[in-house]
């Protein structure tokens, strides 16, 4: 399955539907939007030091901060973050400059003739992208993986298409079904790591 990795305590917040942005220096190819995409945690955090000064960079830093204090999220939390394990999924829905949520890093635009553009385009400089996360997952059960760099392939995580057309699980995980299987009655079962049919 599709995989990206994503510095804690980023990865952890768009897992958990906190943070619906993901900001990149790049555009997010048209062949993921829709997807489900999972999310890998990089082997290296952020330090704490470093998250509240990115933090404070946003527009909106308060209201962060704010919700931060509330959560209890603080360096003790960030050090018992999962590293180095896929923790959940998101499904990207769009790739923007400038999007109006708090937590998209935005990008300095300037006036050319009648066109406004963002002024970073010119080298060295780069726009940011804000990629908006919906349908997010955090797993109960994270994944041990290395991570790599842009999109990569968890080839232990997938569904094939049966001869109905519906998704059907074909993990290899070896955690304990109670961690993989959810059930939504009637005895339709899910693999919350897929989304694929699980048979009994």
């Amino acid at each position: 399955m599709i995989t990206i990795s994503v510095k804690q305590p980023w990865a952890y917040l768009l897992c958990s539907g906190i943070k619906p942005i993901e900001n990149r220096t790049w555009k997010l190819p048209e062949r993921y939007k829709g997807q489900t995409i999972l999310i890998h945690a990089s082997g290296n955090a952020m330090t704490w030091q470093h998250t509240l000064a990115y933090i404070q960079s946003l527009d909106n830093s308060k209201e962060i901060l704010d919700l931060f204090i509330k959560n209890n999220f603080n360096g003790e939390w960030l050090r018992s973050l999962h590293v180095s394990a896929i923790i959940g999924s998101v499904v990207f829905t769009d790739c923007v400059i400038n999007h109006q949520s708090e937590w998209a890093d935005k990008t300095h635009m300037a006036k050319l003739g009648e066109y406004e553009l963002p002024s970073c385009l010119y080298p060295p400089y780069k726009p940011i992208y804000n990629w908006v996360a919906s349908a997010p997952i955090l797993f109960d059960k994270p994944i041990a993986a290395k991570g790599k760099l842009s999109f990569w392939d968890f080839p232990n995580i997938k569904s094939e298409k049966d001869e109905d057309g519906k998704d059907v699980c074909c993990c290899h995980l070896g955690i304990d079904e109670k961690y993989q299987v959810l059930s939504y009655g009637g005895g339709d079962y899910r693999c919350k790591y897929c989304g694929g049919k699980w048979y009994k």
